[in-house]
């Protein structure tokens, strides 16, 4: 009896542990209100108590998060994420845009002036991702900022194409849902296209499609790891790869005020049960190699010499230069 009640009292006392222990390392993000145009949420890895210079990730969110209470922006992206698990070896600013307002990009640049000068953060290394509303406000920043980013991630969003030659600038990766009703597959693609047909880019940029996926589909990037050491591959200036940083995956369960007739006030739900969905990276320019012609290039994208002439405005006679860039699609 004596011994069973000494059994009882042990059990007891690392149950209380474990559960003081549990709630110790509950993730804490900071509410930094009335100090920058636009309030946020902010979130601090433990290595910034050691005083290590760490990367900034910017998060902006979408139409449904928008509004004055910041635990709306915990709803779902790279705060959920983080609730959930994952590890991110980052500072991450989630800042919270009024409704039916859109993101400004000096705005947005105010919080990050904020963050880079109360907290130790490598400049080198900042990154945005944003969806939708986001993903606009995304392009909108790193077209008029893109000296002051390594990298963005916009997601079912568009952006201007006067900012094209800005953006190119800068490394980036569109993605769009396929049959995304919300934002208009064309959106992203006509952006895209305008990055690529720049003369003097710089950075990289890609345009991912994701067959079968919808608007809130895509959501479910934010809880792998993909995206993330995608970002983390970029430095701003030198454009090398930085150190990646590997996670392990902890996949989760998981718009714009501007007028534009592409677009509706989508309210959309994250997704609780994830999807597979096979991504297609499209590649809209064909690099020449010796022996091309445009009957074999034709062949090799499914296309025809006619569409070829029309999409580069050449004729049939022109001549092929190795290394010259043609449009496939």
């Amino acid at each position: 009896m004596h011994n069973n009640f000494k059994y009882f009292i042990l059990i007891i006392f690392f149950l209380s542990y474990y559960t003081k222990e549990s709630f110790s390392q509950k993730t804490v993000f900071h509410e930094i209100l009335n100090k920058t145009d636009y309030p946020f949420l902010l979130y601090l890895p433990k290595e910034t108590e050691q005083g290590e210079t760490m990367p900034v990730i910017l998060f902006l969110h979408g139409r449904s998060l928008s509004g004055n209470n910041l635990n709306l922006v915990k709803k779902y992206g790279i705060i959920d994420a983080i609730e959930r698990g994952r590890k991110i070896p980052a500072i991450v600013v989630a800042p919270q845009v009024k409704k039916s307002e859109s993101w400004e990009p000096d705005k947005i640049l105010d919080v990050l002036n904020f963050v880079e000068q109360n907290y130790k953060t490598d400049k080198t290394r900042v990154y945005v991702a944003g969806m939708s509303l986001g993903g606009y406000g995304t392009l909108h920043f790193a077209g008029k900022y893109p000296e002051r980013i390594a990298a963005a991630v916009s997601l079912c969003g568009g952006g201007n194409v006067e900012d094209a030659c800005n953006l190119a600038q800068t490394n980036l990766w569109i993605q769009h849902g396929q049959i995304d009703k919300a934002v208009k597959i064309s959106e992203s693609q006509k952006i895209y296209d305008a990055i690529v047909s720049c003369k003097n880019r710089k950075g990289d940029c890609f345009l991912t499609i994701y067959p079968g996926a919808g608007h809130g589909d895509l959501a479910d990037e934010f809880y792998k790891d993909t995206l993330y050491n995608w970002l983390f591959k970029y430095k701003i200036d030198t454009n090398i790869l930085a150190n990646k940083v590997k996670f392990k995956e902890t996949i989760s369960d998981t718009l714009i005020n501007k007028t534009n007739t592409n677009l509706v006030n989508f309210d959309s739900s994250y997704i609780n049960s994830p999807k597979t969905i096979k991504p297609v990276t499209e590649e809209l320019f064909y690099t020449v190699y010796k022996g091309d012609t445009l009957y074999s290039i034709a062949r090799k994208h499914s296309t025809t010499v006619k569409q070829l002439l029309v999409l580069n405005n050449i004729n049939e006679n022109s001549i092929l230069q190795i290394g010259q860039k043609i449009r496939v699609k």
